[in-house]
Protein backbone atom coordinates (compact mmCIF):
# COMPACT_ATOMS: atom_id res chain seq x y z
CA UNK A 1 0.00 0.00 0.00
CA UNK A 2 1.26 3.48 -1.05
CA UNK A 3 0.39 7.40 -1.19
CA UNK A 4 1.79 9.37 -3.94
CA UNK A 5 1.68 13.33 -3.53
CA UNK A 6 1.01 15.31 -6.83
CA UNK A 7 4.78 15.29 -7.76
CA UNK A 8 5.35 11.10 -7.31
CA UNK A 9 6.68 11.81 -3.82
CA UNK A 10 6.13 8.69 -1.75
CA UNK A 11 4.16 9.58 0.96
CA UNK A 12 3.52 6.09 3.00
CA UNK A 13 4.71 3.07 1.78
CA UNK A 14 4.45 -0.02 3.30
CA UNK A 15 4.72 -3.86 2.29
CA UNK A 16 3.05 -7.01 3.75
CA UNK A 17 5.40 -9.53 2.85
CA UNK A 18 4.29 -13.13 2.25
CA UNK A 19 7.70 -14.55 1.31
CA UNK A 20 7.33 -16.61 5.37
CA UNK A 21 4.27 -18.19 4.51
CA UNK A 22 5.14 -19.50 0.67
CA UNK A 23 8.79 -20.50 1.70
CA UNK A 24 7.68 -24.28 2.84
CA UNK A 25 6.27 -24.67 -0.60
CA UNK A 26 9.41 -23.19 -2.77
CA UNK A 27 6.95 -20.65 -3.99
CA UNK A 28 3.85 -19.00 -4.27
CA UNK A 29 0.71 -21.31 -3.72
CA UNK A 30 -2.64 -18.70 -5.07
CA UNK A 31 -4.56 -19.86 -2.77
CA UNK A 32 -2.65 -18.86 0.08
CA UNK A 33 -1.82 -15.86 -1.66
CA UNK A 34 -5.24 -14.64 -1.70
CA UNK A 35 -6.10 -15.29 1.37
CA UNK A 36 -2.87 -13.45 2.92
CA UNK A 37 -4.06 -10.51 0.36
CA UNK A 38 -7.62 -10.42 2.30
CA UNK A 39 -5.79 -10.48 5.41
CA UNK A 40 -3.34 -7.80 4.93
CA UNK A 41 -5.30 -5.13 2.48
CA UNK A 42 -8.04 -3.56 5.32
CA UNK A 43 -5.41 -3.37 7.57
CA UNK A 44 -2.84 -0.99 5.26
CA UNK A 45 -5.09 0.73 3.96
CA UNK A 46 -6.22 1.85 7.23
CA UNK A 47 -2.68 2.69 7.92
CA UNK A 48 -2.52 4.45 4.50
CA UNK A 49 -4.83 6.96 5.46
CA UNK A 50 -4.07 7.70 8.63
CA UNK A 51 -0.66 8.86 7.21
CA UNK A 52 -2.01 10.69 4.23
CA UNK A 53 -1.78 14.66 4.33
CA UNK A 54 -5.30 14.18 2.75
CA UNK A 55 -7.94 11.69 1.42
CA UNK A 56 -6.80 10.89 -1.77
CA UNK A 57 -8.20 11.81 -5.38
CA UNK A 58 -7.66 8.74 -7.19
CA UNK A 59 -7.18 5.20 -6.78
CA UNK A 60 -4.69 3.23 -8.37
CA UNK A 61 -5.16 -0.39 -8.59
CA UNK A 62 -3.32 -3.32 -10.39
CA UNK A 63 -5.76 -5.46 -12.58
CA UNK A 64 -3.10 -7.57 -14.35
CA UNK A 65 -1.09 -10.10 -15.45
CA UNK A 66 -0.75 -11.94 -12.33
CA UNK A 67 -2.43 -14.33 -10.21
CA UNK A 68 -6.09 -14.09 -10.38
CA UNK A 69 -7.72 -14.81 -7.16
CA UNK A 70 -5.29 -12.03 -5.85
CA UNK A 71 -5.83 -9.32 -7.93
CA UNK A 72 -9.53 -9.93 -7.77
CA UNK A 73 -9.22 -8.83 -3.99
CA UNK A 74 -7.34 -6.21 -4.41
CA UNK A 75 -9.71 -4.99 -7.69
CA UNK A 76 -13.01 -5.41 -6.14
CA UNK A 77 -11.59 -3.88 -2.63
CA UNK A 78 -10.13 -0.44 -4.70
CA UNK A 79 -13.59 -0.62 -7.03
CA UNK A 80 -16.00 -0.31 -3.60
CA UNK A 81 -13.37 2.19 -1.83
CA UNK A 82 -13.63 4.16 -5.18
CA UNK A 83 -17.25 3.86 -5.62
CA UNK A 84 -17.91 4.60 -2.00
CA UNK A 85 -16.29 8.05 -2.07
CA UNK A 86 -17.10 8.88 -5.38
CA UNK A 87 -13.01 8.84 -6.13
CA UNK A 88 -11.61 8.47 -9.44
CA UNK A 89 -10.10 4.87 -10.05
CA UNK A 90 -7.45 3.45 -12.50
CA UNK A 91 -6.38 0.34 -13.04
CA UNK A 92 -2.83 -0.32 -13.50
CA UNK A 93 -1.09 -3.27 -16.36
CA UNK A 94 1.57 -4.77 -13.70
CA UNK A 95 4.12 -4.62 -16.39
CA UNK A 96 3.63 -0.92 -16.57
CA UNK A 97 4.21 -0.59 -12.86
CA UNK A 98 7.59 -1.96 -13.05
CA UNK A 99 8.64 0.62 -15.76
CA UNK A 100 7.97 3.08 -13.59
CA UNK A 101 9.55 2.33 -10.54
CA UNK A 102 13.00 3.13 -11.82
CA UNK A 103 11.85 7.10 -11.89
CA UNK A 104 10.96 6.90 -7.86
CA UNK A 105 12.52 7.93 -5.53
CA UNK A 106 13.00 6.85 -1.57
CA UNK A 107 14.58 9.69 -0.18
CA UNK A 108 11.51 12.12 -0.34
CA UNK A 109 12.25 13.45 -3.30
CA UNK A 110 9.62 13.91 -6.28
CA UNK A 111 9.68 11.24 -9.31
CA UNK A 112 11.77 11.80 -12.22
CA UNK A 113 10.28 12.62 -15.48
CA UNK A 114 10.97 9.94 -17.86
CA UNK A 115 12.51 11.12 -21.26
CA UNK A 116 11.31 9.67 -24.81
CA UNK A 117 12.14 7.01 -25.99
CA UNK A 118 13.37 4.61 -23.06
CA UNK A 119 14.91 1.12 -23.22
CA UNK A 120 13.30 -0.83 -20.49
CA UNK A 121 13.76 -4.47 -19.01
CA UNK A 122 11.30 -6.14 -17.09
CA UNK A 123 12.58 -9.20 -15.42
CA UNK A 124 10.84 -10.97 -12.73
CA UNK A 125 9.48 -14.48 -11.36
CA UNK A 126 6.97 -14.25 -14.14
CA UNK A 127 7.68 -12.16 -16.80
CA UNK A 128 11.15 -11.70 -19.24
CA UNK A 129 10.84 -8.39 -21.80
CA UNK A 130 12.21 -5.35 -23.65
CA UNK A 131 9.83 -2.32 -24.05
CA UNK A 132 10.35 0.75 -25.79
CA UNK A 133 8.24 3.05 -23.71
CA UNK A 134 7.00 6.50 -25.30
CA UNK A 135 4.96 9.26 -24.03
CA UNK A 136 1.65 7.27 -23.00
CA UNK A 137 2.73 4.05 -23.87
CA UNK A 138 5.46 0.65 -24.59
CA UNK A 139 5.72 -1.60 -26.85
CA UNK A 140 7.25 -4.96 -26.36
CA UNK A 141 10.78 -5.80 -28.33
CA UNK A 142 11.17 -9.00 -27.71
CA UNK A 143 10.34 -11.43 -24.38
CA UNK A 144 10.59 -15.37 -23.03
CA UNK A 145 9.36 -18.17 -25.38
CA UNK A 146 8.98 -19.94 -22.07
CA UNK A 147 10.17 -19.81 -18.55
CA UNK A 148 10.93 -15.75 -17.10
CA UNK A 149 14.21 -15.56 -15.69
CA UNK A 150 13.06 -15.09 -12.01
CA UNK A 151 11.64 -18.41 -12.22
CA UNK A 152 14.48 -20.38 -13.60
CA UNK A 153 16.87 -18.96 -10.63
CA UNK A 154 13.98 -19.69 -8.46
CA UNK A 155 14.12 -23.45 -9.45
CA UNK A 156 17.57 -24.12 -9.92
CA UNK A 157 17.99 -22.45 -5.99
CA UNK A 158 15.39 -25.08 -4.93
CA UNK A 159 17.13 -28.13 -6.44
CA UNK A 160 20.99 -26.91 -4.60
CA UNK A 161 18.81 -26.40 -1.24
CA UNK A 162 18.56 -22.24 -1.29
CA UNK A 163 15.70 -20.89 0.74
CA UNK A 164 12.84 -19.24 -1.51
CA UNK A 165 13.25 -16.71 -3.53
CA UNK A 166 16.03 -18.19 -4.87
CA UNK A 167 17.82 -14.92 -7.10
CA UNK A 168 19.33 -13.71 -3.83
CA UNK A 169 21.12 -16.37 -2.83
CA UNK A 170 22.14 -17.73 -6.37
CA UNK A 171 23.57 -13.68 -6.03
CA UNK A 172 25.51 -14.07 -2.78
CA UNK A 173 27.00 -17.34 -3.82
CA UNK A 174 27.70 -16.33 -7.47
CA UNK A 175 29.82 -13.14 -6.19
CA UNK A 176 32.26 -15.86 -4.13
CA UNK A 177 32.81 -18.15 -7.33
CA UNK A 178 34.29 -18.10 -10.59
CA UNK A 179 32.20 -18.26 -13.50
CA UNK A 180 32.96 -19.86 -16.89
CA UNK A 181 31.24 -19.04 -20.03
CA UNK A 182 31.64 -22.45 -21.32
CA UNK A 183 29.51 -24.52 -18.89
CA UNK A 184 26.13 -23.30 -20.16
CA UNK A 185 25.41 -22.65 -24.31
CA UNK A 186 23.46 -19.57 -25.02
CA UNK A 187 20.23 -20.85 -26.88
CA UNK A 188 19.48 -20.08 -30.53
CA UNK A 189 16.12 -19.01 -32.13
CA UNK A 190 15.46 -20.51 -35.45
CA UNK A 191 13.40 -17.30 -36.59
CA UNK A 192 16.61 -15.00 -35.37
CA UNK A 193 14.44 -13.41 -33.15
CA UNK A 194 15.67 -11.55 -29.94
CA UNK A 195 13.26 -12.86 -27.46
CA UNK A 196 14.70 -15.19 -24.74
CA UNK A 197 14.71 -19.00 -23.30
CA UNK A 198 15.49 -20.11 -20.64
CA UNK A 199 13.57 -23.47 -20.11
CA UNK A 200 17.09 -25.39 -21.57
CA UNK A 201 19.39 -23.30 -19.42
CA UNK A 202 17.24 -24.34 -16.20
CA UNK A 203 17.59 -28.00 -16.96
CA UNK A 204 20.85 -28.04 -17.80
CA UNK A 205 21.71 -26.27 -14.48
CA UNK A 206 19.51 -29.09 -12.55
CA UNK A 207 21.33 -31.56 -14.51
CA UNK A 208 24.78 -30.11 -13.65
CA UNK A 209 23.70 -29.68 -9.80
CA UNK A 210 22.45 -33.45 -9.72
CA UNK A 211 25.53 -34.94 -11.55
CA UNK A 212 28.01 -32.96 -9.30
CA UNK A 213 26.47 -34.17 -6.35
CA UNK A 214 25.34 -31.13 -5.01
CA UNK A 215 21.55 -31.46 -4.86
CA UNK A 216 19.69 -30.35 -1.51
CA UNK A 217 23.13 -29.45 0.19
CA UNK A 218 22.55 -25.56 0.53
CA UNK A 219 24.97 -22.44 0.46
CA UNK A 220 27.23 -23.45 3.57
CA UNK A 221 27.70 -27.02 2.32
CA UNK A 222 27.89 -26.91 -1.76
CA UNK A 223 31.70 -25.47 -1.60
CA UNK A 224 33.56 -23.80 -3.93
CA UNK A 225 32.34 -25.94 -6.94
CA UNK A 226 29.20 -24.58 -6.44
CA UNK A 227 29.67 -21.37 -6.01
CA UNK A 228 31.66 -21.44 -9.25
CA UNK A 229 28.24 -23.60 -10.65
CA UNK A 230 25.83 -20.65 -9.58
CA UNK A 231 28.40 -17.89 -11.00
CA UNK A 232 28.50 -19.67 -14.27
CA UNK A 233 24.95 -20.03 -14.04
CA UNK A 234 23.93 -16.52 -13.31
CA UNK A 235 26.19 -15.48 -16.03
CA UNK A 236 24.48 -17.08 -18.31
CA UNK A 237 21.21 -15.51 -17.56
CA UNK A 238 22.61 -11.85 -17.75
CA UNK A 239 24.31 -12.50 -20.83
CA UNK A 240 20.79 -13.46 -22.64
CA UNK A 241 18.98 -10.63 -21.05
CA UNK A 242 20.98 -7.88 -22.28
CA UNK A 243 22.47 -9.50 -25.53
CA UNK A 244 19.51 -7.71 -27.64
CA UNK A 245 20.80 -4.31 -26.10
CA UNK A 246 23.23 -3.18 -28.56
CA UNK A 247 21.11 -3.87 -31.58
CA UNK A 248 18.23 -1.95 -29.96
CA UNK A 249 20.53 1.03 -28.62
CA UNK A 250 21.63 1.10 -32.87
CA UNK A 251 17.60 0.79 -33.97
CA UNK A 252 15.84 2.88 -31.30
CA UNK A 253 17.93 5.77 -30.01
CA UNK A 254 16.60 5.22 -26.54
CA UNK A 255 17.25 8.58 -24.01
CA UNK A 256 17.31 5.91 -21.44
CA UNK A 257 17.79 2.45 -20.03
CA UNK A 258 15.93 1.28 -17.39
CA UNK A 259 15.43 -2.54 -15.98
CA UNK A 260 12.71 -3.39 -13.16
CA UNK A 261 11.17 -6.56 -11.84
CA UNK A 262 13.22 -8.61 -8.52
CA UNK A 263 15.45 -10.11 -11.20
CA UNK A 264 16.68 -5.98 -11.79
CA UNK A 265 18.51 -6.42 -7.57
CA UNK A 266 21.09 -8.98 -9.31
CA UNK A 267 24.34 -7.42 -8.57
CA UNK A 268 26.33 -8.30 -11.87
CA UNK A 269 22.20 -7.38 -13.98
CA UNK A 270 23.11 -4.20 -12.57
CA UNK A 271 26.57 -4.03 -13.13
CA UNK A 272 26.67 -5.14 -16.40
CA UNK A 273 24.07 -3.03 -17.47
CA UNK A 274 25.45 0.27 -16.25
CA UNK A 275 29.09 -0.57 -17.79
CA UNK A 276 27.13 -1.29 -21.12
CA UNK A 277 25.23 1.52 -20.98
CA UNK A 278 28.93 3.31 -20.65
CA UNK A 279 29.80 2.14 -23.87
CA UNK A 280 27.24 2.65 -25.84
CA UNK A 281 26.89 5.92 -23.98
CA UNK A 282 23.50 5.70 -23.15
CA UNK A 283 22.43 6.74 -19.52
CA UNK A 284 21.40 3.43 -17.20
CA UNK A 285 18.75 4.53 -14.85
CA UNK A 286 18.09 1.41 -12.10
CA UNK A 287 15.30 1.02 -9.32
CA UNK A 288 16.51 0.89 -5.80
CA UNK A 289 16.59 -2.64 -4.36
CA UNK A 290 13.23 -2.01 -2.18
CA UNK A 291 11.58 -1.23 -5.30
CA UNK A 292 12.56 -4.20 -7.47
CA UNK A 293 10.08 -6.72 -6.65
CA UNK A 294 6.66 -5.72 -6.72
CA UNK A 295 5.40 -2.82 -4.51
CA UNK A 296 2.39 -0.62 -4.32
CA UNK A 297 4.37 2.66 -4.93
CA UNK A 298 5.09 1.47 -8.46
CA UNK A 299 1.66 1.07 -8.86
CA UNK A 300 -0.13 4.36 -7.60
CA UNK A 301 2.92 6.02 -9.72
CA UNK A 302 1.82 4.17 -12.87
CA UNK A 303 -1.78 5.01 -12.06
CA UNK A 304 -1.29 8.42 -11.17
CA UNK A 305 0.71 9.23 -14.53
CA UNK A 306 -2.22 8.11 -16.61
CA UNK A 307 -4.65 9.43 -14.26
CA UNK A 308 -3.25 12.65 -15.40
CA UNK A 309 -3.37 11.47 -19.29
CA UNK A 310 -7.34 11.50 -18.66
CA UNK A 311 -8.03 7.88 -17.91
CA UNK A 312 -11.01 7.30 -15.83
CA UNK A 313 -12.20 3.29 -15.65
CA UNK A 314 -15.18 2.24 -14.42
CA UNK A 315 -15.55 0.40 -10.70
CA UNK A 316 -18.91 -1.30 -11.84
CA UNK A 317 -17.39 -2.87 -14.42
CA UNK A 318 -13.70 -3.66 -13.49
CA UNK A 319 -12.48 -7.14 -14.40
CA UNK A 320 -8.79 -8.74 -13.98
CA UNK A 321 -6.78 -10.47 -16.53
CA UNK A 322 -4.56 -13.20 -15.17
CA UNK A 323 -2.30 -13.57 -18.56
CA UNK A 324 0.21 -10.69 -19.83
CA UNK A 325 -2.49 -10.45 -22.80
CA UNK A 326 -4.06 -7.48 -21.17
CA UNK A 327 -5.91 -4.67 -22.20
CA UNK A 328 -7.79 -1.45 -19.88
CA UNK A 329 -11.60 -1.90 -18.73
CA UNK A 330 -13.44 -1.69 -22.04
CA UNK A 331 -10.65 -2.63 -24.49
CA UNK A 332 -12.12 -6.26 -24.38
CA UNK A 333 -16.07 -4.79 -25.59
CA UNK A 334 -14.10 -2.67 -28.31
CA UNK A 335 -12.26 -5.95 -29.67
CA UNK A 336 -15.88 -7.65 -29.83
CA UNK A 337 -17.15 -4.78 -31.86
CA UNK A 338 -14.27 -5.14 -34.34
CA UNK A 339 -14.32 -9.18 -34.49
CA UNK A 340 -18.32 -8.89 -35.32
CA UNK A 341 -17.55 -6.16 -37.87
CA UNK A 342 -14.98 -8.06 -39.87
CA UNK A 343 -16.16 -11.58 -38.83
CA UNK A 344 -12.66 -12.89 -37.64
CA UNK A 345 -11.03 -13.23 -33.95
CA UNK A 346 -9.25 -9.91 -33.09
CA UNK A 347 -8.29 -11.12 -30.11
CA UNK A 348 -4.57 -11.21 -29.27
CA UNK A 349 -2.98 -14.68 -28.70
CA UNK A 350 -1.96 -15.63 -25.46
CA UNK A 351 1.61 -15.23 -24.74
CA UNK A 352 3.83 -16.14 -21.73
Amino acid sequence: MAVLDADGRIEFALLSSQIATHAPFGGVVPEVASREHLKALPVLVDQALQSAGGPPEVVAVTAGPGLVGALLVGVRFAAAFAWGRDIDLVAVDHLEGHQVSPFLDLNGGPAKKAPSPVLGLVASGGHSAWYLGGPEQSTRLCRTRDDAAGETFDKVAKVLGLPYPGGPGVDRLARLGQGVDTVFRQPRLKDGSHDFSFSGLKSAAIRELRSRGLEGLGDQKCGQEGRDLMASFEAAIVRQLLKPVPGFVKEHRPALITASGGVAANTLLRRELEAMGTTLGVEVLLPPLALTTDNAAMIARAGQLAWQRGRRDDARRMDVIGREVWHPPGMRRQLERQKAALGTSTTPPEEC
